[in-house]
This record gives C-alpha cells, sequence and structure tokens, in this order.
C-alpha cells in the first residue's frame, strides 16, 4: 500500500453485479485479460490503497466463486442480497466492517481493470486536502450510457445524473461520471442514511451521494482523467476484447521503454508476470503466457506460443513452436 497517506483508508469494491450481457455461467469479475481475472487486476489497485485487512469486496451474483478467487488476497467479503443498487453496496460494504473505520473509503469497481497508480493517488491527494468527496470523471464525445456531471455556477459538482434518468439537455452534457470515488467516511455514512430510490429502476444510486453531500455544503470535487481508456468497464464480451487490447498495449509499451524488441506491437500478447529482460527480440504473432522468463539477447520465432516457461540468454526460439512446461 501507499505509506505516503496521513489517513487510515479502507477500499470498497463492488463486485455484486450478475453481468447478464456477458452470456455467460462465470462471473463477470472473474472473466480474464493479460492472464488474470478483473477483480485481481482491481485488488492490485486496492491493496495500493489501503492494507488488506481494510479492504471489503461486495459480492452477489456467484459469490462462493468470487471468493474463492480472491481468498489468496486476504481481504474480506461482504454478501449483498438482495441487491438494491449501487448505494446499497456500497452500504453493506461499509456495514461489513469490523472494528473501528477507516478514515476514508475508496470505490472501486470490481470490473474496471485499467486504472494507474497516479490516478488512485491524485484522488487521494484531493481528499487529503480537504473535500468530502472526490470522484473520477471524463469527457467523451460519446458519452452514451454513462451517467452525466452537472457543475454549479463556481463549476463545482452538484450532482451526478444517470442517462436512463437524463433529459435530452442533460444527456448532451460530455462530462460523465466513471464511477470511482473517495469519501470522508463520516460523511458518507451520513449521506447513505439519507439515500431514496427515487428513480426508474427503484435502486439506491451511489450516485446520488454526490448531490446529497452538496446539499450539506460539502466540498465535492472531480479529477478528470487524461486518458479515458483507464475507467474502461467490461460489461459485454466485446468490453472484454477491448479491455484485454488496452492491457496488452500497457503491456508491451513497458517492455519496449524497458529496451525489449516487439516487431509487431499488434499481433503480440504478452501476459501480466513475464518477465523479459533487455535486449530480447519478439517477432510478429508470438503469445507469451504463465509467468515466462526470457533472458537477454533471446529471440522468439513468428507465431510462438510460450507459456510457463524459462527462455535461456541468448537462446533462439524457432517459428511456430509451442513451448508448454511440460514440452521445454
Amino acid at each position: 500500500m501507499n505509506n505516503k497517506t496521513t489517513m487510515r483508508w479502507g477500499v470498497i469494491v463492488l463486485a455484486a453485479g450478475h453481468g447478464t450481457r456477458m452470456r455467460s455461467k462465470t462471473p463477470k469479475v472473474l472473466h480474464r485479460i493479460a492472464g488474470r481475472t478483473l477483480i485481481d487486476h482491481v485488488l492490485d489497485q486496492a491493496l495500493e490503497t489501503a492494507d488488506a485487512a481494510d479492504i471489503r469486496v461486495v459480492v452477489g451474483h456467484g459469490a462462493d466463486l468470487v471468493k474463492a478467487e480472491i481468498t489468496p488476497r486476504s481481504v474480506t467479503t461482504a454478501l449483498q442480497s438482495p441487491q438494491m443498487g449501487t448505494g446499497h453496496a456500497l452500504d453493506v460494504g461499509l456495514k461489513a466492517q469490523s472494528g473501528d473505520l477507516p478514515d476514508a473509503i475508496l470505490v472501486l469497481s470490481g470490473d474496471v481493470p485499467l486504472l494507474r497508480s497516479t490516478t488512485l493517488s491524485e484522488l487521494r491527494n484531493r481528499l487529503e486536502d480537504g473535500a468530502a468527496a472526490v470522484m473520477l470523471t471524463a469527457d467523451l464525445r460519446e458519452p452514451g450510457s454513462y451517467g452525466r456531471v452537472l457543475r454549479d455556477e463556481s463549476g463545482r459538482v452538484s450532482k451526478i445524473v444517470e442517462a436512463r434518468d437524463a433529459d435530452e439537455a442533460t444527456r448532451a452534457i460530455t462530462e460523465v461520471n466513471a464511477g470511482i470515488y473517495a469519501f470522508r467516511t463520516t460523511s458518507l455514512i451520513e449521506a447513505l442514511a439519507q439515500l431514496q430510490p427515487n428513480n426508474v429502476q427503484q435502486e439506491y444510486y451511489l450516485t446520488d451521494v454526490i448531490a446529497l453531500l452538496k446539499g450539506r455544503d460539502l466540498a465535492v470535487e472531480a479529477v478528470m482523467l487524461s486518458d479515458s481508456n483507464e475507467m474502461t468497464g467490461v460489461n459485454t464480451r466485446a468490453d472484454l476484447s477491448e479491455a484485454g487490447k488496452l492491457m496488452n498495449r500497457r503491456i508491451i509499451k513497458d517492455l519496449m521503454d524497458s529496451g525489449v524488441t516487439i516487431v509487431d506491437p499488434e499481433t503480440t500478447w504478452i501476459e501480466i508476470g513475464c518477465e523479459i529482460a533487455p535486449d530480447v527480440i519478439i517477432e510478429p504473432g508470438v503469445v507469451l503466457q504463465s509467468s515466462c522468463r526470457i533472458g537477454a539477447n533471446a529471440r522468439i520465432g513468428a507465431n510462438s506460443v510460450c507459456s510457463g516457461i524459462e527462455i535461456s540468454e541468448d537462446e533462439i526460439v524457432p517459428p511456430l513452436s509451442l513451448l508448454t512446461r511440460a514440452s521445454h
């Protein structure tokens, strides 16, 4: 976790959704990109903010499967049943906290795997500077189904309106809610107690907390993403594919920056956990999985698949190779 903070932070990860548009028996947050589940990527983010003892994962659909997946991370789960909206989910997560509550709460979504450490650090810092809440936003040319961010005459955030509840003028707003928040715990608890299901879905919206805080003259601030790809969520198989591509591009860029030659980044797929030394050459169509280790000056031939193996320094893997722990 980040030890720079002067406040004790907790994290609540919202991961109870059914994910019906995935058309899958597997809970949405257990689908994989870059060799790991969505929820595992999100827990990496959570552990940059808080100790495992202060992290709560709110589960619902496929709860037992999700619990089994995250057991090695030593975080606690809280069951949302019945599921009555995101505000209700957050309340369930808070009430599952034993002992003294943290000073502040970071709210993450179990299906948003691409947030960067610097983004979360900015959210925390802005809250510690005095705000009651800080939310993540983005300016999208096509805001689609995202909630719109409304601001008052002074430019401060006043409320969030869900797209399904918005009128035509509100839907024309391009600043959207990314669904990631930081709250002072005492202010959050008081606002959650006032939530009402006054919407089309008859659910308790977490987004309504923003207006409730504003109504009490508490400071609500926003951090706007410079790269809206960070807020990419997964609701469909197409979303999963897009998130996987974005994560892969990030991995490959980091490797190239470290001195690895990747001839064709668009056709090369490398999972998180692979260790690749400088001056390795990776030809087009290569797939590296399951924590491969590749020594300096090695060359991986085109359209090879390597899984969980170690390639020695200066070794040449011929094109069209299939190398696994059992075969290498």
